[in-house]
């Protein structure tokens, strides 16, 4: 039995580049839900959480495979190498049998191994999710971030994930855009002015830009050279919606990073200094309309977590007490 799962398990990663994938993750700036980077960690038990958690992950992340890598460091992430034994036995059995008898349903994982720039790395290939949620020892897990964590703890998430597994769930990265004419110039640009570089042979793949059917997806037409879809920000002489339109100014129709950096210089320009004349003894005392680091933030959270699949952007209103920042509905 020891030797057919050790085949199978082979079969997996048997048409892959290990050395591509690892050099394609280590691209990255921060490690994704759907991989992870270890030098030589080891914990068997906790691993198999990992599995779990990278297997939903990879599914709600809508990726054929989540990946473990041992051998790169995890900041930088840079090809260090490792002393991990994938071969290793765990309470008097192979460690791969003892993870492939404690997975549920079963998972067809592989140990891949390869050597980088004269360093040995391991990665273990993880396929996603399929029809229901992996479970290590009868619990199911999932990613948050750079963690892991009990999927029950999560309802809206474990939600998501079981609409993902019944092919139910509507995404960004799901529904095809209107728009299949598409160009990225803008979005080479902006990573290109924050040091960073995009693959023109792997970008569309790496970023997800294109659906199970091979079309753009929504996601490809927001970072896109024209998204189609502006950011708005109304001001009001007053503070309802039914005082007097002062002003609309229009970002967007442009790739939504452009878009979105537009729109946060012009709260500089709304957050003008004003003088508190109250108690001034001698010094005048400058206070800003409002606290740019929390009108950011909202900003940036409302386009982030936006429903764009509805085609409606992020609602920014001014009044002359407050601020209003709304994702679309």
């Amino acid at each position: 039995m020891g030797k057919n799962l050790k085949t199978k398990k082979r079969n997996v990663g048997a048409n892959m580049n290990i050395e591509s994938i690892v050099r394609e993750l280590c691209a990255y700036n921060d490690e994704q839900e759907w991989f992870e980077f270890k030098e030589n960690w080891f914990q068997p038990e906790t691993l198999g959480e990992y599995v779990s958690a990278m297997s939903n992950a990879a599914a709600f992340h809508h990726r054929k495979y989540a990946f473990f890598v041992w051998g790169v460091g995890n900041a930088p992430h840079e090809i260090v190498g490792t002393t991990f034994n994938q071969y290793r036995e765990h309470k008097k059995e192979p460690y791969q049998n003892y993870l492939a008898r404690n997975l549920s349903p079963s998972v067809n994982f592989s140990f891949e191994e390869a050597t980088i720039d004269g360093k040995r790395v391991v990665a273990l290939v993880i396929p996603a999710a399929e029809e229901i949620p992996t479970a290590f020892k009868d619990k199911r897990y999932i990613r948050i971030g750079s963690s892991k964590a009990p999927l029950k703890d999560y309802p809206k998430r474990e939600i998501q994930l079981f609409k993902i597994l019944s092919g139910r769930a509507e995404t960004i990265e799901t529904i095809p855009s209107k728009y299949q004419e598409l160009t990225f110039a803008k979005l080479f640009g902006y990573y290109g002015s924050r040091g960073l570089v995009l693959r023109k042979e792997t970008f569309i793949k790496n970023l997800g830009l294109k659906n199970n059917n091979g079309e753009f997806n929504i996601l490809a037409q927001l970072l896109s050279d024209d998204s189609h879809i502006p950011l708005r920000v109304s001001i009001f002489d007053g503070e309802t919606k039914a005082s007097p339109l002062f002003s609309v100014r229009e970002f967007g129709n442009s790739c939504i990073l452009y878009s979105l950096d537009e729109l946060l210089r012009y709260g500089d320009v709304l957050n003008l200094i004003q003088t508190d004349e109250r108690n001034r003894i001698v010094e005048r005392k400058e206070v800003a309309l409002f606290d740019n680091n929390a009108f950011r933030e909202a900003v940036v959270n409302a386009v982030l977590h936006n429903r764009w699949i509805d085609g409606v952007e992020p609602m920014i209103s001014v009044f002359s007490n407050r601020i209003e920042i709304q994702e679309g509905f």
